[in-house]
């Protein structure tokens, strides 16, 4: 288990003057990555889709994750200490919708899903992801609703077949690929609160 590390002054959105609903729709205006985390747990595996994944350093390789306060996967994450960061491709905007909705935690979450085992006992590692990363938690730091968590890359693949399409992305509450002109190369996500930015950009609260 890895022990939070509590900030000093985790503080309060928009309790400087600042509007909230602004920042969110500035936010908007921020293309990200998507990927799928994947932990698992004594009941089984978990996934959720996140946009708020960051490197931090190349020495030793290290990334940041972004996760809800109370999620149901920052408590796996806090507990188990693992997770396995799964990078999308433009051709999974279905798959990234997925992990955003409501769902029976376990197995039946990865139904019909072609998976395997993480070598690094994090989660499953996704088919057709563009880039697999095996990660342990270093460091968790709570600032306002969210924990930040840094973790040591401890295993990295990159599909020779991956990343063809070139990465999924999102802004503007869609789902867009590098090859887009017009817009969108899917619909809305974020369902789940608990993934950083994109957990507030459309739909009822997840479970995390």
């Amino acid at each position: 288990m890895v022990t939070p590390i509590r900030s000093a002054d985790p503080g309060v959105a928009g309790d400087d003057g600042t509007d909230p609903g602004a920042f969110r729709d500035a936010m908007r205006h921020w293309a990200t990555g998507v990927a799928v985390i994947t932990t698992r747990s004594p009941l089984g595996p978990h996934g959720m889709t996140v946009n708020s994944v960051l490197s931090v350093s190349l020495d030793p390789p290290t990334l940041l994750i972004s996760l809800k306060r109370g999620s149901r996967t920052q408590g796996v994450v806090e507990r188990t200490g693992r997770f396995t960061v799964n990078v999308l491709t433009a051709g999974q905007h279905a798959l990234a919708d997925r992990f955003t909705r409501r769902r029976v935690f376990g197995d039946e979450e990865f139904r019909g899903l072609c998976h395997r085992p993480s070598p690094e006992g994090g989660g499953p590692e996704l088919e057709g992801s563009a880039a697999v990363l095996g990660c342990r938690v270093t460091r968790q730091v709570e600032v306002a609703d969210h924990v930040l968590v840094i973790a040591r890359i401890t295993g990295v693949r990159v599909p020779s077949a991956g990343g063809l399409e070139g990465p999924l992305l999102y802004t503007g509450r869609s789902y867009r690929s590098l090859a887009d002109r017009e817009g969108a190369a899917g619909g809305n996500a974020g369902r789940e609160r608990g993934t950083g930015v994109i957990a507030e950009l459309s739909g009822p609260p997840g479970r995390g």
